[in-house]
């Protein structure tokens, strides 16, 4: 920065009629003086006094010219107020100047200009505005800093409008929203500056609150609570001081614990939801209701599916009102014709709460089915992986992560979409027509309108918050039995889903402890209901496998190739190129020419056979599989390499070449050295029994 002396500087010179003349004419003076011409000007304005709104202005003027940085112009400030006798101009016409040069009068916002033939009164704002709250938003990721602003226009009209503090500044944005039409704002480059030091500087007795937009665990005041709509609920009971607003979720509200005998009453009609229908339904889904509030995240979601009529929307809607009687059936907070966006931050938001999700159907177009299954895998893998999406602020900083961090239960009428890997993140589980009891439903659903299961969670939140106050290491004493649970079931001969089966069983196991000892059940009630539970996951757990098959590429590679062929719109050739030994089983179609039959191939080439063995033609034959996959709306995202390494994986392969390359090397079709998938018939016919 060109350095000047005060000396050099000339209030005179600075006419508040027209605040940026000198800077407009530093703008336009030769490249070596523009600097130094500059620096003059902006001296010479702050030594004329030129107030808060001029050097508001003038940044903005810098900014477009760049004449200077803006730290130039800080500095340049800063040795005003440091500077003699200026000190205490700037002084006078800073701060203490401002809330004396802004007025209210008749409904109408005024500033008093200072101009050489003395003050002059200029109308800012045909209303009135006042600060009237400050509300830190704190949403577990970030907190937001909001004011209340009222604003009564100059007719009487009144209203409120949140808005945040650089908005201020644009007042055009925000008065009419409060006050409607007859909130106007004066014209003026500077007007919206003096506005904003207006009522700013008038806005003395701000009352300041922290409101929480989530659910789950925190710690505001050395003590773990669990927050709902309704309060903060500790070891202690209800503090319905703490104010959290959770907007369009504002079902989830519990209430505080009830006295014992209530208490007792409410964890036993819980436990009773067993009887609506076999363990097989109920288990899991009642896991999902006792894990869903213990302070880790959550590594797997239940996915209920079953034809329309089977009542498991019912059954999971039992389940929520666990967290808040209202959310019935009808008023699930959770549905898949949401956006991906909404139900990623939905269940950002409900940490250490339970989400369900609702009506997962397959009878939508292709486009909604698409749409939907993008969203179920985004929703589902997330919270399996504690994973966000990355999302940047408008200055490019990174925002911070909002992975999933609900317990999510989903209902549907199939299986759930997606690749495998997918389905591995999930514990899904069928509901047949007949399995629930109608009456023993009916009856579970008047206990939840009248708050007895919410009761009942209330009193788990009380038990765990005491734990947690007593042992801040309580969530990795979680994660450690999380995995000594994983272990067992890895022992009974369940590998694969032994951490969902596991997961889920942490959720029981904590319960159980809790109604024993809330005096509920005994502790022989507690061994037997956590052998039934224990046995009830495990069936489920080894179920999984049949799902977990309809999703495998290699599996549905080799059923998409066999069903072409078998319908006759993809074939094989013998070694030769020509009509292989029992042509009718490999894509081939018998016609009579003349009197003599012939057999005629059918739809596209996808390899060779000798009758033993199987060559297929690797692209053509894995194009074949994706595009039938696809078509009969079975996700099949795998690359080629992909689905090769899965075939050699499972020792599908009958031979490979010995530089480790997944293919084969043969003469076929007449051409010498073909890279080939090498299979044997009868893995090709059978699907290698996957």
């Amino acid at each position: 920065m060109t350095g000047l002396d005060w000396q050099d500087t000339d209030p005179t010179a600075y006419d508040p009629d027209k605040p940026l003349a000198l800077l407009e004419k530093a703008a336009a003076a030769a490249e070596g003086e523009r600097a130094k011409t500059a620096v003059s000007a902006i001296r010479s304005m702050l030594a004329a006094g030129a107030d808060a709104g001029v050097m508001a202005v003038t940044r903005d003027f810098l900014k477009r010219t760049r004449l200077l940085t803006i730290g130039d112009l800080e500095r340049l400030e800063g040795e005003a107020c440091g500077n003699g006798t200026h000190s205490a101009e700037r002084q006078a016409a800073g701060a203490e100047d401002a809330a004396e040069r802004y007025d209210v009068k008749d409904g109408c916002t005024w500033w008093t200009r200072l101009t050489r033939d003395g003050p002059v009164p200029v109308m800012l704002a045909t209303f009135a505005a006042e600060i009237t709250e400050e509300v830190v938003l704190d949403d577990g990721a970030e907190r937001t800093l909001t004011w209340r602003v009222g604003v009564t226009a100059q007719d009487g009209r009144s209203g409120e409008v949140c808005i945040t503090p650089d908005q201020l500044g644009r007042p055009q944005m925000w008065a009419a929203k409060a006050a409607g039409t007859s909130a106007l704002v004066m014209p003026g480059l500077a007007v919206a500056d003096h506005l904003r030091v207006a009522v700013q500087s008038s806005s003395q007795a701000v009352i300041r609150k922290v409101v929480y937009t989530h659910t789950g665990w925190r710690r505001p005041e050395g003590r773990w609570v669990h927050l709902t709509a309704s309060g903060a609920l500790g070891a202690d009971g209800l503090d319905a001081s703490v104010t959290v607003d959770l907007g369009p979720l504002a079902g989830y509200a519990l209430p505080d614990s009830p006295g014992l005998p209530g208490l007792r009453k409410a964890i036993r009609a819980s436990l009773g939801m067993l009887t609506l229908a076999s363990d097989a339904v109920m288990v899991p889904v009642l896991a999902t209701v006792y894990r869903a509030p213990l302070p880790i995240a959550p590594d797997c979601s239940v996915w209920m599916f079953g034809r329309s009529g089977t009542f498991k929307t019912a059954i999971t809607a039992l389940g929520q009102q666990h967290f808040g009687s209202g959310m019935d059936a009808q008023h699930l907070p959770g549905n898949w014709t949401s956006t991906a966006n909404s139900l990623e931050m939905q269940a950002y938001l409900l940490a250490h709460a339970l989400y369900v999700v609702d009506d997962f159907s397959p009878d939508a177009t292709k486009v909604d089915a698409q749409r939907r299954g993008t969203a179920a895998d985004r929703l589902l893998r997330g919270s399996a992986n504690q994973a966000g999406r990355g999302r940047l602020r408008p200055d490019g900083m990174p925002r911070p992560a909002r992975p999933p961090r609900a317990q999510i239960l989903t209902s549907a009428e199939d299986i759930p979409p997606g690749v495998e890997s997918l389905r591995a993140r999930l514990l899904v589980d069928e509901v047949k027509p007949g399995d629930i009891s109608k009456v023993k439903l009916a009856r579970a659903q008047r206990a939840a309108a009248d708050g007895v299961f919410a009761d009942a969670m209330a009193g788990y939140v009380v038990w765990l918050a005491g734990r947690y106050d007593a042992n801040a290491g309580l969530p990795a004493a979680l994660a450690a039995e999380r995995l000594n649970l994983r272990d067992q079931a890895q022992s009974a001969g369940h590998p694969r889903f032994a951490l969902n089966i596991a997961s889920l069983a942490l959720g029981w196991r904590e319960w159980l402890a809790y109604a024993t000892e809330s005096g509920a059940i005994t502790e022989d009630q507690r061994a037997a209901y956590w052998t039934r539970v224990w046995k009830a996951l495990c069936d489920v757990g080894a179920e999984q496998e049949r799902y977990r098959r309809d999703s495998d590429p290699a599996a549905v590679y080799l059923r998409s190739l066999g069903a072409l062929v078998n319908s006759r719109r993809a074939y094989l050739a013998d070694m030769s190129g020509q009509t292989p030994t029992d042509a009718g089983i490999w894509g081939w179609a018998e016609e009579v020419v003349g009197s003599e039959p012939v057999w005629r191939a059918r739809g596209d080439l996808i390899g060779w056979t000798n009758g033993e063995d199987v060559y297929l033609e690797p692209e053509a034959a894995y194009k074949a599989a994706r595009q039938f996959a696809e078509g009969a709306g079975v996700p099949f995202t795998c690359t080629k390499t992909k689905v090769q390494k899965e075939l050699h994986e499972r020792g599908l392969l009958a031979s490979t070449q010995a530089e480790g390359r997944l293919t084969a090397k043969r003469t076929v079709g007449g051409q010498p050295n073909m890279n080939v998938v090498h299979l044997t018939a009868r893995i090709f016919r059978t699907g290698g029994d996957l």
